[in-house]
């Protein structure tokens, strides 16, 4: 027997002689059934840092994930299973987490259910699930494939089949309110300033606009313009909203503005180009997944970008982050790479949160003043297992 395992075996013998000494009365009182008590840490209230990590756990796919990060603190806060591929949506009163999912009776196989499952934010408990069609887009996270309407009514599901089509969840009446098609295009963008709207982007680079009724029906349909030729210079489906305006990058690395008019997407002057000519010599090319993102006020635009992209790299993650003047259309300045795959700004302070590839961590920048940061503010510990996306609460 070792030294070690010896003083284990004499601490036994020790504890043993000293309740056989103890009188039957004293034995009694020592508990020996008593159940663990588990108790549940307060979360800190939700302040615009709160990080939702979207982790669908490729190597065991029916098993995703969604990790709770204080941004703040880069503390982690918590876990919540978001089954085969879940898609993160909050509600803009900050209240609930809605995870648009689906379940196997077998786990890999058998019927298929598919569900909203609704969280609270304050607790991160479940609260209820609503059952919707078993359609829903069973793809990696992006905005455009989830979306609430601007009063927290309904939430609007991208389905594929892989025909196309939407569904509307009334959250309210924690229902299925309806079921549209939209052939041949792709993703729901919901307009900020007409809560019954809704518009995708079609294929031949068209869009098309789906006006609903307080129910939730769809009402009428409208055709929109053109606003990019996909055969050309096709754009990523991320987009960014700054007020009645949408922003688009596109594979080559150029900026498309659309305004929100009466007749849908209308171009916001000419698309203009992320890199110079020297630049684009070298192949300097967007890339990533979440891959850009706007600052609050809606001036900045932080866009990753990697070297000797061509065809294929655009999911490439960042080898450096670069700043724009979204009013001048000028490069201002760059931050390190990180890898960045995603990235997000805190919905109201001049804080950028980046997701690297290259560990799994969330880096966060303090993008105050006009001198930009030459190293990360902070820094979380690797998250998950393989983190795709950022939602900021």
């Amino acid at each position: 027997m070792n030294s070690q395992a010896f003083r284990h075996a004499l601490a036994a013998v020790a504890s043993g002689l000293l309740l056989s000494a103890l009188a039957p009365q004293a034995r009694a009182e020592i508990p020996t059934n008593l159940p663990e008590e588990v108790t549940t840490a307060k979360l800190p209230a939700v302040d615009g840092q709160r990080v939702y990590v979207s982790d669908p756990a490729m190597n065991h796919i029916v098993d995703g994930r969604m990790h709770v990060l204080d941004g703040g603190k880069m503390r982690y806060l918590g876990l919540i299973g978001s089954g085969f591929a879940g898609l993160i949506t909050l509600s803009h009163d900050k209240k609930f987490i809605y995870v648009a999912t689906a379940y196997y009776s077998r786990l890999q196989r058998g019927t298929r259910t598919d569900v909203v499952e609704v969280y609270r934010s304050e607790d991160l408990g479940f609260d209820h699930e609503i059952v919707i069609p078993p359609k829903r887009v069973q793809g990696l996270q992006i905005k455009a494939l989830t979306a609430m309407s601007p009063d927290d009514r309904f939430l609007y599901i991208q389905n594929a089949t892989p025909a196309t089509s939407i569904t509307v969840v009334d959250l309210k009446e924690k229902r299925v309110a309806a079921e549209f098609a939209n052939p041949g295009c792709w993703g729901v963008l919901p307009w900020p300033n007409k809560p019954r709207r809704i518009t995708s982007v079609c294929g031949d680079g068209t869009t098309t606009n789906f006006d609903l009724n307080d129910k939730g029906e769809l009402a009428t349909t409208t055709a929109g313009p053109a606003f990019f030729n996909p055969d050309v210079d096709p754009v990523f489906m991320h987009y960014e909203t700054v007020g009645d305006r949408i922003v688009f990058v596109s594979y080559n690395g150029k900026v498309y503005t659309v305004r929100l008019a009466d007749g849908g997407f209308q171009r916001d002057g000419e698309p203009w180009a992320l890199a110079d000519a020297a630049q684009a010599k070298k192949g300097w090319r967007p890339g990533g997944f979440q891959l850009f993102a706007i600052d609050p006020a809606g001036k900045r635009l932080v866009v990753g970008m990697h070297e000797g992209g061509g065809e294929g790299s655009h999911k490439n993650p960042a080898s450096e982050l670069w700043v724009f003047d979204l009013a001048t259309h000028k490069r201002i300045g760059k931050l390190p790479g990180v890898a960045a795959l995603s990235m997000t700004f805190a919905p109201a302070l001049p804080r950028l949160f980046v997701l690297s590839a290259a560990d799994n961590r969330v880096v966060s920048f303090d993008m105050t003043g006009t001198s930009l940061p030459k190293k990360p503010l902070a820094a979380s510990l690797p998250v998950g297992d393989t983190p795709v996306y950022l939602v900021l609460q």
